[in-house]
């Protein structure tokens, strides 16, 4: 069999994830092919299905190309996989000899071949030759494909929606249920005139609006049956990681489970982005929702007491969830 070029057998690591997407799993292919063209071995993630952290493609398609070729030093061989491969995946390419990676998409949150490091430019007794780009724009569609139609299927299984505020009138509707969240919810914590200071200067429909249009912030209206349920609001910023500005619920709706939804339609959002982290900043004496994100698993990163002007501050801790 003649070696093909680098497109046929990445279209075939490209089938591989779709049948990872349809099963449920991180859409990622992989295939191991041998000097003389032929497939030693193939993998799919199965992460999910399998409950086992080891199974990455590569790693499947290394253990099944060992048991073909009837040994461990795959010499010759040149591995094809749709996600740059992760650090646990690197160090299984450099111990199995494998002469040639190419891979299609970058992954910024975990990629180990460029991205977060670069394992193989270490001093390891072996550095496979690297190559990258091809059928790029088909894995990241099928990732971001992936993680949307995961959003949306957790979404209805939470009960809730979430809608992007784009019209004033939605704009309006978030300033108002502002108003009446915050001024049910922190005068136990700061004082009517700085609850009152803060609204104008942060959550106002104009300060949203600002927002928005130039401080590249989205706001998304959180509904359930039809009814309005609370709000939030994040950025992304250039580290890498998801600010999370805003999360408020009404009252009547608390302890039902939507927080928590949203968090795990933030953590979605993040995948498909590449970014590895969410955080925000919670004042330090708001106990009941320090309470909540440490149960979702938030841990205090720093603090800091910020100046917001008319002699008031902002006296907060900074929280962060990895992804």
């Amino acid at each position: 069999m003649a070696f093909k070029n680098d497109e046929y057998y990445m279209g075939i690591a490209m089938e591989l994830a779709r049948e990872a997407a349809d099963d449920g799993e991180t859409p990622v292919g992989a295939v191991i092919v041998k000097s003389d063209g032929s497939i030693a071995g193939k993998g799919r993630n199965s992460r999910e299905r399998s409950r086992n952290a080891l199974c990455h493609a590569e790693i499947a398609a290394i253990n099944e190309a060992c048991q073909v070729l009837g040994g461990w030093r795959l010499h010759g061989c040149t591995m094809y996989v749709t996600l740059e491969p992760c650090p646990m995946c690197a160090g299984a390419i450099i111990n199995s000899r494998i002469d040639r990676v190419v891979f299609a998409a970058c992954d910024p949150r975990s990629g180990s071949a460029g991205s977060v490091t670069d394992l193989f430019k270490l001093g390891y007794c072996h550095r496979p030759e690297l190559s990258s780009g091809i059928m790029e724009q088909e894995s990241r569609k099928l990732l971001k494909n992936f993680f949307s139609e995961l959003r949306r299927k957790n979404q209805k299984m939470s009960g809730i929606k979430t809608v992007e505020a784009k019209t004033s009138e939605q704009i309006k509707k978030i300033a108002a249920m502002a108003d009446e969240i915050w001024h049910e919810w922190f005068p136990s914590i700061i004082s009517e005139e700085q609850i009152n200071y803060m609204l104008d200067k942060f959550q106002s429909e104009s300060a949203v609006t600002h927002q928005i249009e130039h401080e590249n912030y989205r706001y998304f209206i959180i509904m359930s049956g039809g009814e309005y349920v609370g709000y939030t609001a994040i950025r992304p910023d250039n580290d890498g990681r998801l600010f999370l500005s805003k999360i408020y619920i009404k009252k009547e709706h608390r302890r039902k489970g939507y927080g928590k939804a949203v968090f795990g339609y933030l953590k979605e959002i993040c995948r498909e982005n590449g970014m590895h982290a969410i955080w925000l900043t919670v004042n330090k004496h708001n106990d009941d929702s320090i309470n909540v994100y440490k149960k979702c698993g938030f841990r205090i990163i720093g603090e800091d007491v910020t100046d917001i002007g008319s002699g008031y501050v902002m006296d907060d801790y900074f929280f962060q969830l990895d992804v």
